[in-house]
């Protein structure tokens, strides 16, 4: 994410609240009654909802090439509907309408700024999970949902890398989704040549987005499959593919294909677990129960949801599917899905913060 990005973003977020309150000014130099001010409120909650499910969920040709402009209009109707509510229950302001546009403006320019900044804010998670299973302690990395060149600003990535590497982890384990449809060949080189930097072995596994498959959206894709593998590998990283890599003799790693595409194996299809081994399953998608429950690892830890991202996106979301985003019991696998490094395209985030997580298995 380069500093002409970030421009093209803030602006692109003021045009869309200028024009909202443009549109809105007949109406607003009528006072409103109460009843009005309930109806507009809502509508435009509603709106803002929409229209942040259209921006994040959907993946399709009109989104994409629609560019920043559904994060922002998203960002502008959900702080007009937030000054409708507070017109709604402050009657002076009812009657002010250049007082209830003004409070709109500054909502927005609040909003936007607060989610750009917590975009580029990432804190790491602790976790410790224990089982008869382990001999010795293990700490190590999980990263997921980096969508490398989109969101986030490049020194932060570097600050994050270096931050983990401080950590000295026993290993890193990738989620998924480092890249997406959005990077360029150039960018993609970069960041797996830096997380081969990292001092500890990384294993990777492939998200939704990596091999650009939605690419042709944007004019791409920018590289192909056999491209990205072959710098993945060369930059010295472990690509698991519905493999199993043994750590030590009580710890082994379960890296799954990504369930978006065709290469992935039935769980009957998947190597057997070493005897006696702790199984982490590293799984992009934490959707899957049935196949969770019938692989049977230890551990899963997944990500892509960003936990919805853009609020209220969260809460509509677990009225549809589980598994959002924290931690989960599935039979005899603790389930863990991280709200992601980053999140995707937009460089605003007003749901969970951004996280990696830093992970500890301890004998019980």
């Amino acid at each position: 994410m380069t500093a002409s990005l970030y421009v093209g973003w803030f602006a692109c977020a003021a045009a869309a609240a200028a024009v909202l309150q443009f549109i809105q000014m007949p109406l607003r130099r009528r006072r409103k009654g109460i009843w009005i001010c309930a109806l507009s409120f809502a509508v435009k909650a509603l709106a803002a909802t929409g229209v942040a499910f259209f921006a994040i969920a959907l993946c399709n040709r009109l989104v994409w090439n629609l560019g920043y402009l559904p994060g922002a209009l998203y960002a502008a109707l959900l702080c007009d509907a937030a000054a409708d509510l507070a017109a709604l229950l402050i009657a002076p302001l009812r009657k002010k309408p250049r007082m209830l546009m003004l409070l709109s403006l500054l909502l927005t320019a609040a909003f936007v700024i607060g989610g750009t900044v917590n975009m580029e804010t990432v804190v790491p998670k602790e976790h410790t999970y224990t089982s008869d299973k382990i001999r010795e302690t293990h700490r190590f990395v999980f990263l997921s949902d980096l969508h490398y060149g989109s969101a986030q600003s490049d020194a932060l990535v570097e600050k994050t890398l270096q931050e983990i590497d401080a950590l000295a982890p026993d290993f890193v384990l990738l989620g998924g989704d480092i890249v997406d449809d959005h990077t360029s060949a150039e960018e993609m080189r970069r960041i797996f040549a830096r997380l081969g930097e990292i001092g500890a072995p990384v294993y990777y596994i492939y998200g939704n987005h990596d091999r650009q498959s939605h690419g042709d959206f944007i004019g791409g894709p920018f590289f192909t499959p056999e491209e990205l593998e072959e710098t993945i590998l060369d930059s010295g990283l472990i690509v698991l593919k519905d493999e199993i890599a043994q750590i030590s003799e009580d710890l082994a790693i379960l890296g799954r294909e990504d369930a978006a595409g065709d290469a992935r194996c039935a769980v009957s299809e998947l190597p057997a677990f070493p005897d006696g081994a702790y199984v982490i399953c590293v799984d992009h998608d934490p959707y899957l129960e049935d196949e969770i429950l019938a692989t049977g690892a230890d551990l899963q830890l997944s990500g892509h949801t960003h936990d919805g991202q853009f609020f209220p996106l969260q809460y509509v979301y677990r009225f549809g599917v589980n598994n959002i985003y924290g931690d989960y019991r599935l039979g005899g696998t603790d389930l863990y899905v991280s709200s992601g490094v980053s999140g995707w395209y937009y460089p605003l985030r007003t749901a969970a913060r951004c996280n990696y997580e830093l992970i500890t298995l301890k004998a019980r």
